[in-house]
């Protein structure tokens, strides 16, 4: 009897002509879980959208219970037993819990919606997490973590045959996750083939049955958890061994070539965030301090915190040996700060203001919020960072939203510059950006930090983390786990040390 509850054969998927998957082909198996693993641009999230009928692939084979299923859609994908946990959620703010666990089948009677049978069976559907949830309570008045557990209920509600987990524990804490684990358990024992993606190893070999490894949209490896070792989980991710040449090899380990000062611009003593505890570190003149952690890991609530959008518990920060005291961000622009947000659309660009305008508006940001800039000086101060950083527009009255990815990135930058910022806080800079445009951005992070600046970096890429930084802080569950300075890089140390693993040894698998 065949036990295959979903196989995928040579399945292809472009984006603007660029191939995220390249003919994937796996198979998984009823009441098994299975770690599908990769690293960041691997094809993960992809191939879930694909067998969810989220996006449609370009060619390839989809067959559920070995029927060979056409044209797939969510709809058809629900019908099929199959349910799926995004990576980011998709909850409705403004409704209920019970709405949103719900919102595709609402029971009914006499024709209108049951609310007290939908309030019933959600707060059931909560206990099965043993989750302290009020059903009638607003998304919006959730945190992070309840959200990311209602998606969780919301996915195992429609009793699913197959059940797609993309990133389901980044934000939770250690005792959620364990009665997730618990869930996956009780869903394998029922038949259930459960597909796992994290980042976190630890948590892919103490859950998963089997391993399947994905590596630029291809197949790489799979296999039975007992035949991999840690070694050969991320030589197998990053297509890295210890004979590879690390792409600008000589550039990662001359230390020569860095210009770091042994002045301090920027301390941070033992700062105390909602999921970061007892974080220190100095920044360097002309330093580029990388920071390398999984999702949720405390990365982005260290800078952040450092900038004023988030509350520090407790902690200083000292600038130039000076006590500073951020509690927002027009603080932190006062004192020298700049940042750079991993999501520029939403919290770093004014989509529908000019090139020149998204330049110059901090200026006006650094005195009084709504202070009004001389449009002349703005024209030439525009003009002549845009020479500077060579951003292509045919003029600084154009549209940014207009622009490509890495021009908006470098427009970003730009007004940071302009204000002479002595300390710039990058977030994923070049996240969204094609890979010349990458190159582009980091460039000129590093000629920016060469001029006496300092820079807090972090990427989801290692290795643009190991090709642009001078040192790299591991931050593994809100706390440093490791320093690397450049003579000590290791592509596959450094994603050990973001899983809070010292060696392999301590991952307990085959060796």
């Amino acid at each position: 009897m065949d036990n295959t509850a979903l196989r995928i054969n040579n399945v292809v998927k472009s984006f603007d002509g660029t191939k995220a998957l390249k003919g994937i082909s796996l198979n998984f198996n009823k009441g098994e879980i299975i770690g599908l693993v990769g690293s960041n641009g691997a094809g993960k999230s992809t191939l879930l959208n694909v067998i969810y009928g989220a996006y449609a692939p370009d060619s390839g084979e989809i067959f559920v219970n070995g029927e060979k299923i056409n044209n797939i859609n969510p709809q058809k994908a629900q019908a099929l037993g199959i349910s799926i946990i995004f990576q980011h959620r998709r909850l409705m703010p403004y409704m209920t819990v019970s709405e949103n666990i719900f919102l595709d089948n609402m029971p009914k009677k006499y024709g209108i919606v049951d609310f007290k049978k939908m309030n019933e069976d959600a707060t059931s559907l909560l206990k099965m997490l043993e989750l302290n949830i009020d059903c009638k309570a607003l998304i919006s008045e959730l945190s992070a973590e309840e959200k990311q557990l209602v998606e969780i209920v919301k996915a195992c509600s429609k009793n699913p045959k197959i059940l797609l987990m993309d990133e389901p524990t980044t934000t939770l804490r250690q005792g959620d996750v364990e009665r997730l684990f618990k869930l996956m358990n009780k869903l394998k024992s029922q038949g259930c083939s459960v597909v796992f993606i994290s980042h976190r190893l630890k948590e892919v070999i103490e859950i998963c049955d089997k391993i399947s490894i994905i590596r630029d949209g291809s197949n790489i490896v799979e296999g039975d958890k007992k035949d991999f070792s840690a070694d050969r989980i991320i030589e197998s991710m990053s297509g890295i061994t210890d004979q590879t040449e690390f792409e600008h090899h000589k550039d990662i380990n001359d230390s020569s070539q860095t210009s770091v000062s042994d002045e301090v611009l920027l301390e941070a003593k033992n700062l105390n965030v909602a999921n970061v505890k007892n974080v220190t570190f100095k920044l360097h003149k002309g330093e580029i301090l990388g920071f390398a952690g999984l999702g949720g890991s405390g990365v982005e609530d260290v800078f952040e915190s450092i900038y004023g959008l988030k509350k520090r518990i407790s902690g200083e920060i000292e600038i130039e040996g000076k006590q500073a005291k951020i509690n927002n961000p027009i603080n932190a622009i006062n004192y020298g700060l700049g940042f750079v947000s991993d999501d520029r659309q939403s919290n770093g660009e004014f989509l529908e203001l000019s090139v020149k305008d998204n330049i110059c508006i901090p200026n006006g940001q650094k005195n009084k919020v709504f202070s009004l800039i001389k449009n002349n000086q703005e024209v030439l101060d525009s003009r002549s960072f845009i020479e500077k950083l060579n951003i292509k527009t045919e003029s600084e009255e154009k549209v940014i939203k207009n622009l490509s990815g890495g021009n908006q990135q470098k427009a970003i930058i730009a007004k940071w510059l302009q204000l002479n910022s002595k300390i710039i806080i990058m977030c994923e800079p070049t996240a969204g950006i094609d890979v010349a445009a990458k190159l582009d951005v980091n460039k000129l992070i590093q000629e920016i930090a060469a001029e006496g600046r300092g820079i807090l970096y972090t990427s989801s890429y290692i290795t643009e983390l190991m090709h642009v930084s001078d040192r790299i802080i591991t931050i593994y569950k809100g706390e440093i786990f490791k320093e690397f300075t450049r003579s000590e890089y290791d592509h596959n140390d450094i994603y050990l040390a973001m899983n809070g693993i010292h060696t392999e040894q301590e991952l307990g698998v085959a060796q």
